[in-house]
């Protein structure tokens, strides 16, 4: 029988949920024989039910597993950090999802998930540099990307030869977290506000 694997990487704050990435990962795992729990398919894709929801039947399907498979940028999230703890106490061989290599060097079981009176500003600083920036680029080249694709699918509602900027790409997404707030409070959308907002100046220069 095979073995079941279990994807874990970064999705708060990226271009469509990082999903791509997930999905990217979950057809190479099954090509070499890996039977794949990838959370980027549950919930039929769902991104707007409560992070406790995602987390409890994600940490369930976690303890069924043989394997932990980690997608670049996962030391930024929290969700991702907290994962691999518990992989690590479960036993379960730790393998990168890219390379799906075995990883013989992975940080201790100790990893820090998340300081609990850690500032607003401080974790949105945190995650909107190091591994994530190295992963997807400078948030001008990644916002220039979604801005080209946001400029297609907005092609019939544009005055001709206009076209999204990369610029607008992080107030969208502002107005999108505000939007959310406004329905319910979640630390989550706060973090992300100041994010993009630090990414907005990132792209103007200013940072």
């Amino acid at each position: 029988m095979s073995k079941r694997i279990y994807i874990s990487g970064p999705m708060t704050g990226i271009d469509r949920h990082n999903f791509p990435a997930f999905h990217a990962a979950a057809r190479r795992m099954r090509a070499v024989g890996w039977r794949v729990v990838n959370p980027a398919e549950n919930f039929g894709g769902r991104t707007d039910l409560p992070r406790e929801v995602y987390m409890r039947v994600d940490v369930a399907l976690l303890a069924l597993c043989d394997a932990i498979a980690l997608l670049p940028g996962w030391q930024d999230s929290r969700g991702a950090r907290a994962e691999y703890l518990l992989a690590r106490e479960m036993g379960l061989e730790v393998r990168d999802a890219v390379t799906l290599r075995r990883m013989a060097e992975v940080p201790e079981a100790t990893v820090q998930i998340a300081a609990a009176d850690e500032p607003v500003l401080a974790e949105a600083q945190r995650l909107t540099g190091g591994a994530r920036q190295s992963s997807y680029g400078h948030p001008r080249e990644d916002f220039a990307r979604t801005a080209l694709m946001w400029t297609g699918i907005l092609r019939g509602k544009l005055r001709p030869g206009e076209a999204v900027a990369p610029g607008d790409v992080p107030l969208c997404m502002i107005a999108v977290k505000l939007a959310r707030q406004t329905h319910q409070h979640k630390r989550d959308n706060l973090v992300d506000i100041a994010g993009y907002a630090r990414t907005a100046a990132m792209v103007a220069g200013d940072e």
